[in-house]
């Protein structure tokens, strides 16, 4: 560190004396110093390599000097003392950058702010900078030894002249002293290259290998407002050596890069080795699954074809019989009736191997808002003429209930029929699959006249409640009250409807059959489950009929009990379902449509005013045959074909020719040369729009949806009624 005064030449010789006094009475300064010479003394300077006193026309040229008055904290007495900076060619320039510094900004400041005082040019501010800077790569005597180095200077301003620069603080610096301290001990190989705008330095000693310039990495040690204000541009590059290269050239990398594949081949190989057991185990359940549903299709098929031909054969002879004497077919009707129910018998097992099948693989529901007092009238007619023939007695009842506390009815009410329910809850709507539905009740209705014997009784109570019950779907607050709660159910043909809670529906059918004890309750609802089978369903049922109506019911968010007070006691089941209210119910098609299902329903035969024109395409003759025969005797026009080439090129001449068209087409499945789903795509090709009736016995849930994409609007399983055909005619409006 040092400090160098600005001097007037005016007051040069009274500096020298001031200087010259202050260095005598310092006892470290020893008389070696630069202050003391044979042939003068004060500020020199060198020149033609030799110091001589810097007082003549140059030094009047210059206007000031700069003399070290301060130097060296190791060593007071340098003999650099008294040496003016400002005749040296890189100082001198560097201190004039300095001056002009302090002046330019000076001059901007007074524009921008007005900082002098008017009259009073000393009560300026002082400046925002400070206008310090350092020297090119200079050479300084006492660091010969330590390569090129630069100075730092710093202006000083007095408190009283805040814009006139007095001296300059000084702070020599040599570049290899900094780049050892920057870069530590033990790091080699590097040669740091540092430039000037006009010198270059390495710190080895050499300019660095130009072979490894692309390696090189570079930064600039000057701040660019510091270069602005004319201080030089110095720049640090850092370049490798052949030390370098050679410190870090290893086969580690290659060696790592072989252990990582060998450690990835490795994973890879385990990886495949577990993937292929885990396929061929898939492949194993797979190929059971298929082979499990192969032998459901092939009994399906195999045992639904013959049973129905006897069945639809049994309906012949039993409507011929009927209308021939009664005396003489009376015992025949009885032997044809219990033929019939023993198929029909099987054909119910069939179905609940098959529907078990669907459960185990989640059965999917097809969604819509169902009139469940409706589906209850309707089912519950289907079992009077049953009921009838084993001298059951079967009442049907419809209340609502008097003991809820939100109960819209106080006085409760009791009818007979579905019709007679107030309008606000005839019209309440259940969210689930109405087929589904209809088998739960089917099954609950069987089973109680199955096991109440003769001149016993079955009274089913269907009952609305207020109490809201099941689990919420995306329910939404619409309203202030709880009857505004609003859930929102996605239908089976996509579409949405926003529904709200309604209390809940209530279904109790009490018989007074054999009963049940509380150990066989508790087994009930389990697969399998059969009580007394041979001594009380003469060896029929697959014991899958309760398990499988529990776990509809569940689905439809409901819930199923039974209890019974004993054997011979009788049994009690309570269907519960929740209930919701859906806007833009017309009573008057439900009326409708309540009616025209129950015409089809009575004993009646069906006629309508107009036979429909019919396809018959079965590959068994005496399925072909017989269903024609049992069209035929309502009303309809049959034509008959035994594979589905046939049929296409009947429906083909059709369409060429002036005839009326098929009104329907009933497509069997499995057929040699043309199976049924081909030929309905095939029939959808030429433009038909038939309504094509798929009647199979491969009613897997795979099976029937394959059927329908290939054109079939609707699927019946065989053996087939006759009843559930017309039920199809009239919902899409075939038949009216």
């Amino acid at each position: 560190m040092g400090f160098a005064p600005i001097v007037k030449v005016s007051n040069q010789q009274t500096f020298e004396d001031f200087a010259y006094d202050y260095f005598a009475s310092r006892p470290d300064f020893p008389n070696t110093t630069g202050i003391n010479s044979p042939d003068w003394r004060g500020i020199w300077r060198i020149q033609e390599g030799k110091r001589v006193h810097d007082s003549d026309d140059k030094t009047l040229t210059r206007g000031f000097l700069t003399p070290i008055f301060q130097c060296c904290i190791d060593n007071p007495g340098d003999r650099v003392l008294l040496f003016n900076l400002h005749s040296e060619p890189e100082r001198r320039r560097t201190i004039d950058n300095m001056i002009g510094c302090t002046e330019r900004i000076r001059a901007e400041e007074s524009e921008a702010e007005s900082v002098f005082s008017p009259g009073d040019g000393n009560n300026a501010t002082r400046p925002g900078y400070s206008c310090g800077t350092i020297t090119e790569f200079v050479r300084i005597v006492r660091f010969k030894t330590r390569g090129p180095a630069s100075i730092m200077m710093q202006p000083v301003y007095p408190a009283e002249r805040p814009w006139e620069m007095s001296g300059i603080i000084l702070c020599a610096m040599a570049w290899d002293d900094v780049l050892e301290t920057a870069f530590p001990d033990n790091v080699g190989g590097v040669h740091a290259v540092l430039e000037s705008e006009t010198k270059t330095h390495t710190q080895e000693g050499d300019i660095h290998q130009s072979e490894f310039d692309e390696y090189g990495v570079s930064t600039n040690l000057t701040w660019n407002d510091l270069h602005e204000m004319g201080a030089p541009m110095y720049k640090l590059s850092l370049y490798p050596t052949d030390d370098f290269v050679k410190s870090y050239s290893t086969s580690n990398p290659m060696n790592a890069t072989v252990a990582a594949l060998t450690i990835v081949l490795f994973i890879s190989l385990l990886f495949l080795l577990y993937d292929y057991f885990v396929r061929r185990e898939f492949l194993e359940r797979h190929q059971l699954l298929e082979a499990k549903r192969r032998f459901i299709r092939f009994v399906s098929h195999e045992v639904r074809t013959p049973l129905n031909a006897v069945l639809m054969g049994l309906n012949i002879i039993e409507a011929e019989m009927e209308e021939g004497p009664q005396e003489e077919s009376s015992e025949r009707m009885q032997l044809l009736r219990d033929i019939q129910n023993n198929t029909e018998s099987a054909v119910e097992v069939l179905n609940d191997v098959l529907l078990y099948d669907k459960m185990e693989s989640a059965l999917k529901l097809d969604m819509s808002m169902v009139p469940i007092w409706q589906v209850v009238e309707r089912t519950l007619s289907e079992f009077k003429l049953p009921a009838s023939r084993r001298e059951v007695g079967l009442q049907a009842t419809y209340e609502t209930s008097t003991t809820d506390v939100e109960c819209l009815y106080d006085s409760g009410l009791r009818v007979k029929s579905a019709r007679n329910l107030p309008e606000d809850i005839r019209h309440l709507r259940v969210a689930g699959d109405a087929s589904r539905l209809a088998q739960v009740l089917r099954n609950l209705l069987s089973n109680a006249l199955k096991f109440t014997p003769e001149r016993g009784l079955i009274m089913a109570t269907a009952s609305y409640h207020a109490g809201v019950m099941g689990e919420e779907r995306s329910r939404v607050k619409w309203g202030g009250s709880t009857s505004d709660w609003v859930e929102k159910i996605e239908l089976h043909n996509g579409t949405e409807v926003m529904a709200s809670p309604r209390g809940h529906f209530r279904l109790v059918i009490q018989d007074t059959g054999v009963g049940m004890t509380e150990e066989q309750i508790s087994r009930l609802f389990g697969e399998g489950v059969q009580f007394n089978a041979h001594e009380l369903q003469a060896g029929k049922g697959s014991g899958l009929g309760l398990f499988i109506v529990k776990g509809l019911v569940e689905q439809h968010r409901g819930t199923l009990e039974a209890t019974s007070e004993g054997l011979n006691k009788g049994s009690k089941f309570t269907l519960k379902l929740p209930l919701y209210h859906v806007p833009g119910v017309v009573s008057e098609e439900d009326e409708q449509s309540l009616a025209s299902k129950d015409a089809i329903k009575s004993d009646e035969p069906f006629l309508c005013d107009k036979g429909l024109h019919l396809l018959v395409v079965d590959d068994a003759l005496s399925n072909r045959k017989l269903l024609c025969r049992l069209l035929e005797r309502q009303g309809h026009k049959c034509d008959m074909a035994e594979n589905g080439q046939v049929a296409l090129e009947m429906v083909r001449e059709k369409m060429l020719s002036d005839e009326e068209p098929y009104d329907s087409i009933l497509m069997d499945y499995e057929m040699p040369v043309m199976n049924g789903p081909t030929a309905s795509s095939l029939i959808r090709q030429l433009g038909c729009d038939a309504f094509i009736v798929g009647i199979t016995g491969n009613v897997l849930s795979d099976d029937v949806q394959y059927f329908k994409s290939k054109g079939a609007n609707a699927i019946l399983p065989k053996p087939v009624r006759l009843s559930d055909l017309e039920d199809l005619f009239v919902e899409y409006q075939i038949m009216y």
